[in-house]
């Protein structure tokens, strides 16, 4: 039986109907939560959402772009006045491009995805978060965010500046309640690929990315449930007295 340590918390899942968002919403909801995941690709949602209901998970699935302040806030206005946990998961890839290949098209989606739409979701549940004295936040980075590669620089950057608004909502909100961690994996079993723009030349796209990983020594990829499993747990009041963390969930890979 799952441990029920979300028993009647409301959650909000960002990227909720693929990879880690889904496997995130997946585990909350079986702990418990009442979870309001979003995604902005009109397909992948239908077909979670269909799978979620047929599960028997109280799970609802909204469209919103997290880079869209609009969209942010209809998504929380339809959650309503009370917010426990924030899940900030969705994300972009690049290209894996170095910077004298970077095109400004990459730079600003992965930036507007991975980094703006964080601010965005998070200082969105804030007056929730205030109101009612607390909640957690909790924001998946990457492993890139504490080194360069492999990763494009488009992606290293920003995860970079995840950890920086991560501790910069730790510092300033904690004394009232409310935590901020994030979570680092490595390399991940989620689907997420260079989503944000690549291109098959010799130093960009999958052919710089491969160039890059065979220069690099790997552990095994994550599944995206056993990162869930550290979000779940960061997000609970098992971790009450966790604030401002980085969990590496890398397989070791940050040790190296």
């Amino acid at each position: 039986m799952d441990v029920q340590r979300h028993a009647g918390r409301i959650a909000i899942v960002t990227g909720a109907a693929n990879g880690i968002g889904r496997a995130t919403a997946v585990r909350l909801a079986r702990e418990g939560a009442s979870v309001h995941g979003c995604n902005r690709g009109d397909d992948a949602r239908a077909r979670a959402q269909a799978e979620f209901d047929a599960a028997g998970l109280d799970i609802t699935l909204h469209k919103a772009d997290v880079s869209s302040q609009p969209d942010v806030d209809a998504l929380v206005a339809a959650v309503g006045r009370r917010v426990d946990v924030l899940a900030n998961v969705a994300g972009v890839m690049d290209g894996y491009q170095p910077l004298g290949d970077l095109d400004d098209d990459v730079w600003d989606r992965v930036i507007a995805v991975n980094l703006t739409g964080v601010m965005r979701m998070s200082r969105a549940v804030l007056p929730r978060m205030l109101a009612q004295g607390g909640g957690a936040i909790v924001t998946v980075a990457s492993r890139a965010a504490l080194g360069a590669g492999p990763a494009g620089v488009s992606y290293a950057a920003s995860k970079h500046g995840v950890l920086g608004l991560v501790k910069s909502i730790c510092w300033c909100y904690g004394p009232r309640g409310i935590r901020s961690n994030a979570v680092l994996p490595g390399g991940v079993e989620s689907g997420m690929h260079a989503s944000a723009g690549t291109n098959e030349s010799p130093r960009t796209g999958w052919a710089y990315e491969r160039a890059a990983l065979a220069k690099a020594t790997m552990p095994p990829k994550a599944r995206a449930d056993e990162i869930a499993a550290a979000v779940s747990w960061l997000a609970s009041g098992e971790a009450s007295n966790v604030n401002g963390a980085v969990m590496t969930v890398d397989g070791g890979w940050s040790s190296a």
